[in-house]
């Protein structure tokens, strides 16, 4: 049976620009992020970026879905909300909405005035076509039902659709759908430095030791999430509704069937009966 360190040693051997923790040790590197962000919205002026770090975000900014992927700020404090999706759970706009509130709700202070909200853009780069239209890039804001008024809220919700028409794409975006698209980055140059800093990462010493702290902590967020959610239905009925939970949202972040199965055993110490009686309960459940 294999260990926990053996686990996440064959996922970062495995590891591509979609899978969660390399996407975030990526992107969160500020002249990545500038770039990506230039790449996006090229009218925009993105010479001084903060990347907020993934351990405030963990504190200061927990969703019902768990922390964000990504969050930065411009230097006129409008924030960046990058997420990237590449399971359809067909739930994008309701998610959008929550996250705008979310980022709303961290920006100002009891009592403070509403006019000193700044803009906010939830990003989602998807592996899919959510709503099937075939648009690759698509900027969505609140507008009135009659002629094209635009409240001017503040709020932008971009959906980057990897499967969609390229033909308008410029080709840095171009090389990032590439590496959606499990492809190879032939595009602009973006996408093969990201390429190339996935590569220093899984041979770098230092960059490896990230990795498997980071699959570690995201392992264990997930678990706490699970707990927080099962209901006590006494003690082993919740037990089940925590471990049903937790299977759910690591098949959901996509762990395959063998490493959530491995996690239950070396983890939780269940048999390979038990783990496989709880993954198929909680596939029915999903």
């Amino acid at each position: 049976m294999a260990t926990k360190k053996e686990i996440i040693k064959q996922k970062l051997a495995q590891a591509d620009f979609t899978a969660d923790v390399m996407f975030g040790l990526i992107m969160s590197q500020p002249e990545i992020c500038k770039r990506f962000l230039q790449a996006v919205l090229p009218a925009y002026d993105f010479d001084h970026i903060k990347v907020t770090p993934q351990k405030y975000l963990k504190n200061s900014y927990v969703t019902r879905a768990g922390r964000l992927d990504l969050l930065c700020t411009d230097e006129n404090g409008t924030q960046f909300n990058v997420e990237l999706q590449m399971v359809d759970e067909h739930n994008l706009v309701k998610r959008s909405r929550y996250y705008h509130a979310l980022l709303a709700n961290n920006m100002l202070a009891p009592g403070e005035d509403y006019q000193n909200l700044k803009e906010t853009y939830v990003i989602f780069l998807c592996g899919f076509d959510p709503f099937g239209l075939g648009w690759a890039v698509t900027d969505y804001q609140m507008t009135a039902n009659h002629g094209k008024h635009i409240l001017g809220d503040g709020t932008h919700t971009l959906i980057l659709n990897a499967k969609g028409d390229w033909r308008e794409v410029n080709d840095e975006l171009k090389g990032i759908f590439q590496l959606v698209l499990k492809q190879r980055a032939t595009y602009g140059h973006l996408g093969l430095e990201i390429a190339r800093n996935i590569k220093d990462f899984k041979e770098s010493k230092a960059g490896g030791g990230k990795y498997m702290d980071l699959v570690g902590e995201f392992w264990e967020n997930v678990w706490e999430d699970a707990r927080e959610e099962g209901r006590e239905v006494g003690r082993e009925e919740g037990r089940k509704e925590m471990v049903s939970l937790f299977v759910q949202k690591l098949a959901k972040d996509g762990q395959s069937q063998s490493e959530i199965m491995a996690y239950l055993e070396t983890e939780l110490g269940l048999s390979e009966d038990e783990a496989q009686e709880y993954y198929q309960l909680a596939m029915t459940k999903a």
